[in-house]
């Protein structure tokens, strides 16, 4: 008792020193142009910053690649990129047969030969970045019409983009908007256009816990896979091709097989997707109330209607698997979202804050001249958001829900505007224009043309029009009288019938030969959406005037706030590449509750029942025979599978690298807890977390499952 006494005022001392430097108070998603004002090293970095980001030479940044809406890195020399299981998995799923069934089984290429295109995967890697707010925001300051100031910023963005694609016709130039109305960034991307399949898991181990898990923490997956870019000859971007080679990196990231401890230092570079850290409290509150409430629904209803359809058929649920995966995964971050939304009291701290910035905008007569009708217009623009909100979120989803509306409506637009072309060459050159476009609308239609499934959507979409209040009836539905189940499923099948865009051999040859002839004839199921069309464009044009003034007012807003605040915020997301740090944290998400930061192959085991925690024999086995090679965690003593953290993430950063202090890959991020499913609108130190599979539970993995070691030969890892 004597010993415990005198030890624990240092052992108290410890705890406080840890605690105080593993806490990371602030919040932040920094662009590259924000790393100067970092203190990098003082965080807890071991490289020297010029290691992380050289803008006039190689870094880590070198070693970051967009993966489609995902992010990966690059971890050898000959173009192995390693990201999520998710992030692959629609592509395994399409190049799936009955015989090999890889979206179940996984797949493994154990020679260069037996590689398998990602087909439509574009990976892209940043190569530079310049602020052109000033090109961009040119000739506006004079436009008094918020419409008219809108439109010029979109043709300077599209004259910009341009020339610069032009001057760098090697590279893809895209504008980002940084601040609403106010800042904008030119980032030019190397593209890698042939992507394969190298190694995806099992779905058992990529997807352990489906959507039971997802966004749950304890977590157990395997989220990972490993992909291969290639290049032509000459290392230019090419399609796919068997003469293609290898990439080569100018920087790919060391593995360290030792993983990580609690509380060390980590980062993560990725390409987050969008965040709305700067927006006003009414904004909040249409996305807290409406938007996001409305989405899970409809999400939800679909889910659910495919698995009634499916239930009883393989080849079915194959056919709908990639999409209920993606519904599922919104839907149930939506749903965090709301129960973030009400835990943390983000409407009533966001009208606090502009009560708030009222009082200083009010205070003076310069600030009264520069803002004072900021924040009621603001208010009164969203107003009308909130009233139009239960139509235009029916608008938003009627042409995505129906395949047939969805390429209808492309069809039918197209052909209003091939009508008002003149002559033989200006409908020539704009057949030519448009003819990928509508192949890929048809192509669309087809892959996802489902009668049962369609008929079920019109109904329910019918009838939740039908519980409208006057300003947000859906005319189109009253004009065709869809209110009742007979006229939905007999309408639709007539039709099916007399229309010519379910001819899918022909429409496909035409339009391969004769796109025109698609576009000068008559079909009653473009007829049918031509009203609805109007409808929605009409909404459009409304959403059009309240962007408009909103892209005017916002720049305005995050002026005010950053005068009253006296300093500069850090950008919104808007999947541009971004820096984010933190350290290995568990925390308490509820009373009574902690969570530790790591979980271990022994809650994999325990989980296993066979249906929804379904477990391959070989990893069973190996867990009872305690082989885990050399990636035991000496103080768990177990082989840890997934970590935590408290770094500020969200949608796009799956599949980014976590590194530790010295830009090792310790980590692959794959999801957030559901707590943090809020990070979009604010991050908070005590319920932001972001979880990752451990590098350790990869390479064992690779190892003792797929039996790779190649795999771990080529990233130069020794065990």
């Amino acid at each position: 008792m004597k010993k415990l006494t005198l030890l624990f005022p240092v052992i108290v001392l410890f705890a406080l020193l840890t605690s105080h430097t593993n806490r990371k108070n602030d919040e932040g998603m920094f662009p590259l142009s924000d790393l100067k004002n970092l203190d990098l090293q003082k965080i807890g970095l071991k490289i020297s910053p010029q290691e992380l980001y050289n803008p006039n030479g190689t870094s880590l940044i070198d070693a970051i690649v967009r993966v489609g809406g995902c992010t990966g890195s690059f971890v050898s020399a000959e173009g192995l990129i390693v990201t999520n299981h998710h992030c692959a998995f629609s592509f395994a799923a399409a190049a799936s047969t009955s015989a090999n069934n890889y979206a179940k089984h996984g797949f493994l290429a154990r020679k260069a030969s037996e590689e398998i295109p990602a087909k439509g995967l574009v990976c892209k890697i940043t190569a530079s970045y310049a602020d052109v707010s000033e090109r961009v925001l040119q000739g506006t300051a004079q436009l008094t019409d918020p419409i008219a100031r809108l439109r010029k910023i979109g043709e300077n963005i599209k004259t910009v983009t341009r020339l610069e694609n032009e001057a760098n016709p090697d590279l893809q130039c895209e504008i980002s908007e940084m601040f609403t109305g106010r800042t904008y960034v030119l980032f030019r991307y190397k593209l890698l256009k042939d992507v394969r399949l190298v190694y995806v898991p099992a779905r058992s181990i990529g997807e352990y816990g489906g959507e039971l898990d997802n966004w749950v923490w304890p977590r157990h997956s395997g989220d990972f896979a490993f992909l291969r870019a290639y290049v032509g000859k000459n290392g230019e971007a090419t399609e796919y091709s068997q003469s293609n080679i290898p990439y080569k990196p100018a920087k790919f990231l060391k593995v360290n097989s030792r993983g990580v401890k609690e509380n060390d230092f980590v980062f993560v570079l990725g390409y987050p997707g969008r965040t709305f850290r700067h927006q006003p409290a009414a904004f909040y509150k249409y996305h807290e109330q409406y938007m996001l409430k409305y989405i899970s629904d409809i999400f939800d209803w679909q889910i659910h209607k495919m698995e009634e359809l499916g239930a009883g058929s393989d080849s079915i649920q194959l056919r709908y698997a990639s999409k209920i995966k993606s519904l599922a995964n919104t839907t149930k971050n939506y749903k965090g979202k709301l129960q973030g939304f009400r835990r943390a009291g983000i409407v009533k701290q966001k009208e606090a804050e502009e009560a708030e910035l009222t009082k200083f905008i009010m205070a003076t007569e310069e600030n009264r001249n520069k803002y004072g009708n900021l924040i009621p217009r603001v208010t009164e623009i969203y107003a009308d958001v909130i009233k139009m909100a239960p139509k235009n979120l029916w608008l938003s989803q009627i042409y995505q829900i129906s395949p047939s509306i969805g390429m209808a409506s492309t069809f039918g637009i197209m052909q209003e505007q091939y009508a008002l072309l003149k002559t033989k060459e200006e409908k020539a050159t704009f057949v030519e224009q448009n003819k990928q476009k509508m192949q890929a609308a048809y192509a669309r239609f087809c892959n996802a043309a489902d009668p049962d499934f369609e008929m079920a959507a019109w109904r329910k979409m019918a009838d939740d029009a039908a519980t409208f209040n006057a300003d947000n009836k859906i005319k189109w539905i009253d004009h065709l009288n869809l209110a009742s189940k007979n006229n939905i499923e007999g309408y639709y099948m007539w039709l099916a019938k007399k229309s010519k865009l379910t001819r899918y051999k022909e429409i496909e040859e035409l339009l391969k030969t004769n796109p025109a002839k698609v576009l000068e004839r008559k079909d009653v199921m473009i007829d049918l959406v031509k009203d609805l069309n109007k409808e929605a464009l009409a909404e459009e044009e409304q959403r059009s005037k309240r962007d408009g003034e909103l892209n005017l007012l916002m720049a305005k807003y995050v002026d005010a706030r950053s005068e009253w605040r006296k300093t500069q915020f850090i950008p919104d997301a808007n999947s541009t590449l971004r820096f984010t740090y933190g350290f290995i944290k568990g925390y308490s998400p509820n009373d009574a509750e902690y969570h530790q930061p790591f979980t271990t192959l022994r809650g994999v085991i325990e989980k296993e029942d066979g249906k929804e925690y379904e477990l391959l024999q070989a990893i069973k086995d190996l867990y009872a025979a305690r082989d885990f090679g050399p990636f035991m965690h000496p103080q768990l003593n177990d082989l840890p599978v997934n970590i935590l953290y408290n770094l500020d993430t969200t949608g796009g950063n799956s599949g980014s690298p976590v590194m530790n202090d010295k830009g090792e890959l310790i980590a692959v991020n794959f999801d957030r807890a559901y707590t943090a499913t809020i990070n979009d609108y604010a991050w908070n130190e005590s319920y932001s977390r972001s979880v990752a599979v451990d590098i350790r539970y990869v390479l064992w993995v690779l190892q003792k499952v797929a039996r790779a070691d190649y795999l771990i030969a080529e990233m130069g890892v020794t065990l």
